[in-house]
């Protein structure tokens, strides 16, 4: 007797029929391709998460994440609870950052890669608790530690069959947000990612909140390369959107001038993003200028080429809103 599976000529479930199965409603909904609202992967105060209706893909601006369905059961079902509401789970990350760390020295193409982006800084590298996550050997470690693979999984730290989601990356804690990030050495299509729930505020705010300026960049490596040449009030976005914390905090700081820094991709997203993030800072009372760079560079790369601290402030001089 010929057997057929159940539900097998059935079409599979749409990304925006599962969301709303599970409870979600859109906040945003033109009947165009995108569908906008809070994002169920972290506490969400404005929409920020992105559905296409057309790609079956989310992303949301506020934690970084996105994929496809499959992805977003994963994470789904890993998101019980945030890492900054358990002592034992804050242990257990922090754990994590400094095994990462020690495998920096460890291992010759993490150090490369390092290196290729500008980076060589050693103060800088231990202050940012830079790390890298070689593979095979995260889950053994905390397992020797008392930690289960269950724990493991549930923070997002290794998936179903136990195997490091950080595989291959860069590491950068975010402590604060008790969150890590990491970028790949590779240049798949996941090059960059987050443990589930929320990126936090902006990386470095409380080192520059002290100071009369502040530039704000879109990533860890742009940071620690303007860390690197003098300029201590760089923090970064962590993306091209800010979140509510972030714009708080910008919207906050009273008369401080804010420089904005995005990257200068050939197809314009980064500039289209630096005039969005100053048109909302200027709607909050806040003076923002938009700094541009040569085309094709960021400002990790700008130094990398050869660029000095100088050539920055002339970028700096420049800047308009």
């Amino acid at each position: 007797m010929n057997y057929t599976p159940r539900n097998a000529f059935q079409p599979p479930i749409s990304l925006l029929d599962f969301l709303q199965q599970r409870g979600w409603k859109p906040s945003r909904d033109n009947g165009r391709e995108e569908v906008a609202g809070l994002c169920p992967l972290h506490r969400d105060h404005h929409p920020s998460f992105y559905v296409n209706r057309r790609k079956q893909v989310f992303y949301c601006h506020g934690c970084g994440r996105g994929g496809g369905l499959a992805r977003l059961i994963r994470l789904l079902d890993g998101f019980h609870q945030s890492t900054t509401e358990s002592p034992a789970a804050e242990k257990l990350l922090d754990r994590t950052y400094r095994f990462y760390h020690r495998q920096l020295a460890r291992f010759d193409e993490a150090r490369s890669y390092l290196a290729a982006r500008g980076i060589h800084d050693r103060a800088v590298i231990e202050r940012m608790r830079i790390g890298y996550a070689p593979g095979a050997c995260l889950r053994g470690y905390l397992e020797r530690l008392g930690y289960s693979r269950q724990a493991l999984l549930a923070c997002g730290l290794a998936d179903e069959r136990g195997r490091d989601g950080f595989f291959r990356c860069l590491t950068f804690p975010l402590p604060q947000a008790g969150n890590l990030y990491g970028r790949s050495l590779g240049n798949g299509i996941c090059r960059h990612r987050f443990l589930p729930g929320s990126k936090g505020g902006l990386y470095g705010w409380d080192q520059a909140v002290a100071f009369p300026r502040v530039i704000i960049v879109e990533g860890l490596f742009e940071v620690a390369a303007l860390w690197q040449a003098g300029f201590p009030h760089a923090v970064a976005v962590l993306g091209s959107h800010l979140n509510n914390r972030q714009i708080i905090e910008l919207c906050r700081s009273g008369e401080r001038l804010t420089y904005i820094c995005f990257d200068a991709d050939r197809n314009g997203s980064g500039q289209r993003a630096a005039r969005r993030v100053s048109f909302q800072l200027r709607q909050g009372g806040v003076e923002a200028l938009r700094v541009e760079l040569p085309c094709g560079h960021d400002p990790a790369s700008f130094f990398a080429a050869g660029a000095g601290a100088c050539d920055f402030r002339r970028c700096l001089e420049r800047a308009r809103p």
